[in-house]
Formats: structure tokens, sequence, C-alpha cells
């Protein structure tokens, strides 16, 4: 994307400078005047701001061919800048802190409360506290509700009423999105999609969700709604108890395993140590959900053709390896017409951590979307630190 050098677009040009040094670090002042068309003299002023707000540092030198002056070269800082991250949960809530470069400093577990907002507040300050990290040195705060049926929080409305509570509560911009869109923002900035255009990503939790990526942007639906790919129906039996199809969750979620367990109210910790204890439980589960998932993949490559699935989730990594392997040979489909360069689907490394981590993406993920479509919550009765405002902050 090309920038401008007018004034009026200095907010939107420091976000594209720092979406360069995000997704391409390590990189030069030179580099990035080169391929937003901005002048090295405003590249210079900008990355000067964003040093100075700690947003990003300095690495070290590069020689710059045979000749010429040296260059500094650029990537997002690991101090001075950190996020939270917020999973909210039926019965409990964890809250994470992490810094920009998506390193974890601690993480707590707390019941829910009520209020919520009250709870979250709380062990935010705790880990704040513990790790020596002021308000001030805060980008923001990501915020996911797990399941989709939520007592207190099912409307989509009541989940962006409560992300502007928090909001004001903790005096942070806060973004509200899915696991899914997290999990893609997160594999976009710092794992296996940051060199990729195009990419879904599939989060095998209670239910299953994807996030779509095109052009490297999450593709938002009506009222920024879309991504249950567990609602799909995947088999042309009708459901006794229903009369429904049968959907891709009925047989691949995490509910449809405790289910299986006759334990319906079973948490995620404890469906952990069912490859040990129920192994045969396990098995039929897997039995159950290969085929489904092999036709839920084939519709994706088939309607999307991306150049890669990448399978995360609220899951075992063992447990994980068990499925992605009873979904192979994967069904022919248009994927594989083409040269590739990567595989037509991959398993996310940091399994067990890619849930929390993807949601502390999410201020940075917002702050660097160009045209703002994930828009954060911004608190209506305290100011914005200098940091935030650089980024959140558009020019009056």
């Amino acid at each position: 994307m090309q920038a401008s050098n007018s004034k009026q677009n200095k907010a939107l040009n420091l976000r594209l400078v720092l979406s360069h040094i995000a997704t391409l670090s390590p990189i030069s002042r030179a580099e990035i005047a080169k391929i937003t068309g901005l002048t090295k003299q405003t590249i210079t002023n900008m990355v000067d701001e964003l040093l100075a707000a700690e947003l990003v540092a300095e690495l070290g030198i590069k020689k710059e061919g045979a000749v010429g002056k040296p260059s500094k070269m650029l990537a997002l800082s690991a101090k001075g800048t950190y996020s939270l991250g917020f999973r909210v949960f039926s019965g409990h809530c964890q809250v994470a802190l992490y810094n920009l470069t998506n390193n974890k400093l601690g993480e707590m577990q707390i019941e829910r409360t009520t209020p919520l907002e009250q709870g979250l507040q709380h062990a935010a300050k705790s880990l704040l506290n513990e790790h020596k990290v002021g308000n001030e040195a805060l980008l923001g705060a990501g915020l996911s509700f797990v399941d989709q049926f939520d007592q207190n929080y099912a409307s989509h409305q009541a989940r962006q009423e409560f992300a502007q509570l928090l909001a004001d509560k903790l005096s942070l911009p806060t973004v509200l999105e899915t696991t899914a869109a997290a999990c893609a923002a997160c594999h976009m900035l710092h794992g296996e999609a940051k060199g990729l255009n195009s990419f879904v990503y599939i989060h095998l939790g209670l239910q299953i969700d994807a996030a779509v990526v095109h052009s490297r942007r999450i593709m938002l639906g009506h009222n920024q709604l879309t991504g249950a790919l567990g609602e799909i129906f995947v088999t042309p039996e009708t459901s006794g108890k229903d009369a429904e199809l049968g959907r891709l969750n009925d047989f691949a979620s995490l509910d449809a395993l405790r289910q299986q367990s006759r334990q319906p109210n079973m948490d995620l910790a404890a469906m952990s140590s069912l490859l040990d204890e129920q192994p045969q439980l396990v098995e039929r589960w897997l039995e159950l959900a290969a085929e489904p998932m092999r036709i839920a993949i084939h519709m994706l490559e088939s309607v999307l053709n991306s150049q890669t699935i990448i399978f995360g989730g609220d899951i075992t990594p063992e447990l994980l390896d068990l499925l992605i392997a009873r979904l192979r040979p994967l069904i022919p489909s248009i994927a594989q017409y083409g040269e590739r360069d990567v595989p037509r689907m991959i398993k996310t490394p940091n399994v067990q951590d890619i849930a929390i981590s993807g949601v502390a993406t999410l201020p940075l993920h917002s702050a660097l979307d160009m045209t703002q479509p994930y828009a954060a919550y911004l608190p209506q009765m305290s100011e914005l630190s200098t940091k935030q405002a650089l980024l959140f902050v558009g020019p009056q």
C-alpha cells in the first residue's frame, strides 16, 4: 500500500510504517521509504515517534551493499509496550499479559465473578503489579467470549456493550473478537501466516470456529459476525432429537467429545486427560469426527482455495495430532492444482497458548488495520496515553 505525504494522512501513515516494521522486520528506514513511497525524512520523523513511544526498537546495523552508509534495522519493541488478553469462559476467565512481540510475561485464571468487569479489572491489576508494568505502558486489551451460548452475553450486542464497559473500567482501548479471528491475527503478525496472503484458521473448541483471511484481511460478515464453521451441515441424516441435519459441531467439536463422555459439564481442563483415562472414548470421537471434518476442509478449499488451512484450538497437542492424522488423505480438491509453497494443512505449533496469545494480539492488529474495521472500543471517561493516541486516534 502506498502512503501519502500530506499532513492530513499522518496518522494513517504512522500505522502503515508500524505495520511494515511488524511484518517485515528486521527492516531499515530506507526500505520502508521505498515500499511506502514516503520521503526518507518523513520516515525518519515517524520512526523517531515510534521509538520514543517504545513501539519499535533498533536491532543493530546492516550493511546496505558494498557502498553507502550502513542502516539501523527496526523491529517491534520487546520492552516498554504490553497488552492484556481476556478469555471469558462459562465459569472462569483466563487473563494474560504479553509484550508487543507476543511473548507472555504472566497469566492467571480466576473464577468468573458478578459483575464480570470487576473481576477482570482486579486480575489485570494483579498481573501488572506482579510484573511492574504501569498503565501508561499498555497498548490495549483483547477480549473474547469462549462459549457462544454464554447465558449473560449470548447476543453480539451484549458483548459489544460489555467491551465498552471494560474499556471504561480499565481506561484502555479494548478489542472484541472471536477466538478464531484473534488467532488468525496472531498468525499474521507473529506466526506461520506472516508471509501468507490468504489462509483459513480453524479453531477446535467447544464449538468449531473459523477465520477467513484474504489479502491479509480477516473477512467480516454482516454485523461483523462470521466464522461459525461448526454450523455447516456435513451429513444428510437427521437427528432424532431435533430433526436437524448433522452439523460439524455435532461430530468434531470438543462439546461432541464431552457429550460422548456423558459429562456435559466437563471443562476443558478435565477433557485434556481423556486420552489417558478413557482412550476408547477418544477413539470413538476421532472415528466420528474425521469424515465430517474432511468434508468441511474440502468445502473450504473448493470455495476459497486459500494458500493453506491452519489448525489450532482449546485442545492438547497430542489430541490434535491424532485428529489431523485421521484427516489424511484429504479429499481431492482444487487446492491440489498448481504449484504450492506451503502445505494444504498446517498445525499451529503453540496449540496450548495460541488462543490467549491471539486475544492479546488484538490491540496491535486493530491499531495496524488501515481502514479500522476492528475499531477498538475507546474509554469514554479518560484520555488515552501517548502511545495509544498515536495509533487509535486519527487527525482531528
